[in-house]
């Protein structure tokens, strides 16, 4: 058997190793789906955590494997993480933004009592 043959062979099974590893994903975000992970049924950020980890899990082999980013320089892989870090950041400001004006009685949509108090306040 000559190197070349071994190379097609061992990417044939690293690529058949993914797709079970794919299914396998799928199949467990599927009977995750049917787990309660919050206390109360109204707040599904347990959930939505959870969904988020395994499709990040599915996310990371698709991109190593498929678009070959495992053998890549580093450079790229720090602008990936680079990317995901701000993409992160950018998420959890609408967040962060209401947290700051928690206690704070805003409308946000500018009611009636809003304006008459801007009103007022110019007056």
């Amino acid at each position: 058997m000559s190197d070349s043959e071994h190379d097609i062979k061992k990417h044939i099974l690293v690529y058949r190793n993914v797709f079970i590893a794919l299914l396998f994903f799928t199949v467990l975000t599927v009977l995750v789906s049917y787990v309660e992970f919050d206390a109360t049924e109204r707040y599904i950020a347990g959930a939505v955590f959870i969904g988020l980890i395994i499709a990040s899990a599915k996310g990371y082999l698709v991109a190593a494997h498929f678009m070959h980013l495992n053998n890549e320089k580093p450079m790229i892989n720090w602008s990936l993480i680079l990317t995901v870090i701000f993409f992160i950041v950018l998420l959890f400001m609408p967040l962060l933004w209401d947290m700051n004006n928690m206690g704070k009685d805003i409308d946000y949509w500018g009611g009636e009592d809003q304006q008459i108090e801007m009103y007022n306040d110019v007056n």
